[in-house]
């Protein structure tokens, strides 16, 4: 058994730096990762290669309504947030 099975791991600024290795250490730890940036197209890359377990979501951070949608939409894929 994996240390995060079964979580839901919410990683912001997951395009680049670290939290892009923070995503691909979460999933090889078990969780399923949404990892959100601005960068549309680092982040997509990012989750592609990590493959599987992970997930990108357009999101500024500094938006409250961006903040709402993105945690609807995680809550949505997945059914909650652990991490």
């Amino acid at each position: 058994m994996n240390r995060l099975d079964g979580k839901v791991a919410l990683i912001t600024g997951g395009a680049n730096g670290q939290g892009a290795v923070e995503a691909k250490l979460f999933v090889e730890a078990g969780a399923q990762v949404i990892i959100t940036d601005i960068a549309v197209e680092a982040g997509k890359q990012v989750a592609d290669s990590i493959g599987e377990g992970c997930r990108f979501i357009e999101h500024d951070v500094t938006s409250r309504e961006a903040w709402q949608s993105v945690i609807e939409s995680v809550v949505s894929i997945e059914g909650r947030i652990d991490i």
